[in-house]
């Protein structure tokens, strides 16, 4: 490995590794010469993100709203590298329907995944962090900045309330040398971008969208500013400009 590239020497753990975001940031962190951890729930997935990510790269199946499963990750990325310089949380799941009509259950995992677990994960990666004057990344929705969030309210709230707990994160942690970044993507041509399309009956041009590819580079590019700087919020969108849909 070429000890010029600039993320040598450096361990990242990447949920959601397994496709999109998550899969492209691995790949583009690996390119860079990091080490990374890749996660996701899907064992097939995950295992083919580390052979593309190459020998550094560690695949790890790991449901992360289980804390037994989120202690077991933490002990094998102990193990295998001693350290951590980078979280990187690109996991989720969407939800569409009227709020009139949603089930309170649906409610309960949607809060459960897309906010509860990726605050676990954190608590559970800190002490790590800590010891490498870490940064932690965020990659939310640009929903949040939605003038219409109508059948995607339930999703649309778990993504502020993620904003709202990275914001505080980041006012409690930074004293400690803890960067803390978010991401905010448009509408990206990825696995779940094409089913929303389908599902509402409409045509799905990935060429017109963002591209993983386009979002990793943005957040790998936050990384690299000097310790006396911080990205805060990114918002990236695509150039062609249309109705979104999800």
């Amino acid at each position: 490995m070429n000890p010029k590239l600039p993320f040598y020497n450096r361990v990242a753990l990447v949920t959601g590794a397994g496709r999109g975001i998550g899969k492209a940031t691995s790949l583009h962190l690996a390119k860079l010469g990091a080490s990374v951890i890749c996660v996701a729930r899907t064992q097939s997935e995950v295992e083919s993100c580390a052979t593309q990510a190459g020998p550094k790269a560690l695949a790890v199946p790991c449901d992360i709203t289980s804390p037994h499963s989120l202690q077991e990750l933490i002990a094998r990325t102990h193990e295998r590298y001693k350290r951590l310089d980078y979280l990187i949380i690109s996991s989720g799941i969407f939800h569409r329907g009227f709020l009139a009509k949603t089930p309170l259950s649906d409610f309960d995992n949607l809060f459960a995944v897309n906010v509860k677990a990726p605050l676990s994960l954190i608590q559970h990666t800190l002490p790590l962090l800590r010891e490498n004057n870490g940064q932690i990344v965020i990659v939310n929705s640009s929903i949040i900045r939605a003038a219409n969030t109508a059948e995607r309210g339930l999703y649309a709230s778990t993504q502020s309330a993620l904003k709202s707990l990275t914001d505080a994160l980041r006012d409690e942690i930074n004293a400690e040398g803890v960067k803390v970044i978010s991401i905010f993507p448009g509408t990206t041509a990825t696995p779940r971008q094409e089913t929303i399309h389908q599902a509402l009956g409409k045509p799905y041009n990935p060429h017109l969208l963002l591209q993983p590819h386009d979002v990793a580079i943005a957040l790998c590019n936050s990384l690299l500013l000097p310790p006396t700087a911080e990205a805060t919020d990114i918002f990236i969108r695509p150039m062609h400009k249309f109705d979104t849909v999800g």
